[in-house]
């Protein structure tokens, strides 16, 4: 299970605010998605929508999977004042996933795979989920001190997220930003 987070105003405003959207440009990394407007992407660990949000301009569905559901009614009182019909949020846990097999074309873990005791069963379960030849996208925090993330004992490097992943994904991409990293995989 995750660690969870209070939806408190100032919590909200910092996982908003301006100096972290210019250290984790959210366009740009939906840009190395690959997105195609068919499909359907699942945002675990969406909190009150970051991902979420700009996603659901670009894609058909977008289901918001968090443990903590008042992050997911901040989330969806965002989604109702920017009209934004076609994202779903969904209170559950990313080691089990409360939904069908082979159910999306794209999973997103943005800044959850540090957070995550079990992160070989947690890919596991985005295995599951995902279609043939889906993809998944893994962004966190670089194994080093940055401005904002937890500490770096907490934290991985892509080269053990990719070993951990390679049972399932073959490694498409890899990006290293001064922050955080983004890794694209390929369901096998």
């Amino acid at each position: 299970m995750a660690r969870k987070f209070e939806a408190t105003g100032d919590f909200v405003e910092r996982l908003e605010g301006t100096e972290r959207r210019k250290a984790i440009p959210p366009l740009e990394i939906m840009e190395r998605m690959g997105l195609d407007p068919s499909w359907s992407v699942l945002d675990i660990g969406a909190g009150v929508g970051y991902f979420s949000v700009p996603l659901s301009e670009s894609v058909r569905e977008v289901v918001a999977l968090d443990v903590e559901t008042r992050m997911l009614d901040v989330l969806q009182e965002r989604a109702v004042s920017r009209k934004r019909k076609n994202i779903h949020a969904l209170q559950g846990d990313v080691l089990a996933i409360p939904l069908m097999d082979e159910s999306f074309d794209h999973v997103l873990l943005a800044f959850i795979y540090h957070e995550v005791n079990l992160p070989t069963l947690m890919l596991e379960e985005c295995a599951r989920v995902l279609k043939p030849g889906g993809c998944l996208t893994i962004v966190d925090f670089q194994k080093w001190e940055t401005p904002f993330g937890p500490p770096v004992s907490e934290r991985k490097t892509p080269a053990e997220v990719e070993r951990r992943a390679r049972k399932w994904f073959s490694l498409l991409a890899e990006f290293g930003e001064q922050v955080f990293y983004q890794l694209e995989f390929k369901k096998m």
